[in-house]
């Protein structure tokens, strides 16, 4: 029987109507690329003025899994996976959305997309669908593509560590096959791909929610902290496998996609304000972007307007950020 990767990608639905983007500028910080999902828009913004910058339109992006702007380390340029004038792979960007540049085709028997970018190496990390299974590969371009898992099993939702070593989700150890797995368990590789070890259990994690609102995972900038989505609410954890909190804890309300602020104080994450518009109410959702202050667990909503449908928020690196780690 095939097993098809898309089976995540009832993750993000495409709604296609078009909406008015509306933000209020109320809050302080950097910039923060998201996806607009009425429109199939990748956006940056500036949460300083509220203001929104369309970046690039994407006319098909078969997985929701990658509606993403994956930033280079120093923020100067953005990955993405996508159909651009009716040209389907990885590009590259410039910050602002100019100097487009296509990177990779898709050469696998499924959907590949780019979900992050290494700061030593400089590769994209991108899921291909070669063997049969879903696996992580490190891209520099079409020519020098290595597979970091080479396992038989699945592995998905790749992110790297401040120190390099990359992080996902594997369902190695579990026997039930793709469909019945519950992809809780996290591993680690290092860059070169030299075999990968467990790291922790996501204990809850199960298809049905890793089919509707994702995992996403997301490592914190000092390396010590892991966020995730768990049936619709953000969890962290330290990447020791302890201290596990959810910090949304809105049972009629969804919450996914997080990733960390720059100085790992908060996160920022797609949700919903009422029930009746939600992610998972049937309806026409209405998800704008918000962040929670992770050592008090408030929340504040950093854009407004009833038909807003934005997913995958990410801090926007700089330049002098990154030149000071150097």
């Amino acid at each position: 029987m095939k097993i098809n990767i898309l089976l995540l990608s009832v993750i993000l639905m495409n709604i296609g109507c078009g909406t008015k983007i509306i933000a209020q500028g109320n809050t302080q910080g950097n910039r923060i690329g998201f996806f607009d999902e009425n429109n199939m828009n990748l956006c940056v913004l500036n949460v300083n003025d509220g203001s929104v910058q369309t970046l690039v339109h994407i006319e098909e992006s078969s997985s929701g899994m990658y509606r993403r702007t994956v930033w280079s380390p120093d923020g100067s340029q953005f990955a993405f996976t996508g159909t651009v004038d009716g040209v389907r792979g990885t590009y590259i960007v410039d910050a602002d959305g100019s100097n487009r540049e296509l990177v990779l085709r898709p050469k696998g028997r499924s959907d590949e997309g780019v979900l992050d970018w290494h700061e030593d190496l400089k590769l994209i990390f991108v899921l291909k669908n070669i063997d049969g299974n879903a696996e992580i590969y490190a891209v520099k371009d079409s020519l020098h593509l290595t597979n970091l898992t080479k396992s038989p099993s699945w592995e998905f939702f790749p992110t790297v560590f401040p120190d390099g070593r990359i992080a996902f989700v594997s369902n190695i150890d579990e026997k039930e096959g793709v469909k019945n797995s519950t992809f809780k368990n996290v591993y680690v590789s290092d860059p070169d791909g030299a075999g990968f070890t467990f790291l922790l259990s996501m204990e809850g994690m199960d298809m049905e929610s890793v089919s509707t609102t994702g995992i996403f995972p997301d490592i914190s900038p000092d390396g010590k902290v892991m966020c995730f989505t768990l049936k619709g609410d953000i969890h962290i954890m330290d990447t020791d496998g302890k201290n596990r909190r959810n910090i949304t804890n809105t049972p009629h309300l969804t919450e996914l996609t997080p990733s960390f602020s720059l100085d790992g104080k908060s996160i920022v994450y797609s949700g919903a304000s009422k029930p009746e518009t939600d992610f998972l109410s049937g309806n026409q959702p209405t998800m704008n972007l918000f962040k929670v202050n992770l050592e008090t667990l408030e929340k504040e909503q950093l854009t407004f307007g009833a038909h807003n449908f934005f997913t995958h928020p990410i801090y926007q690196p700089y330049e002098q950020r990154f030149a000071d780690r150097q």
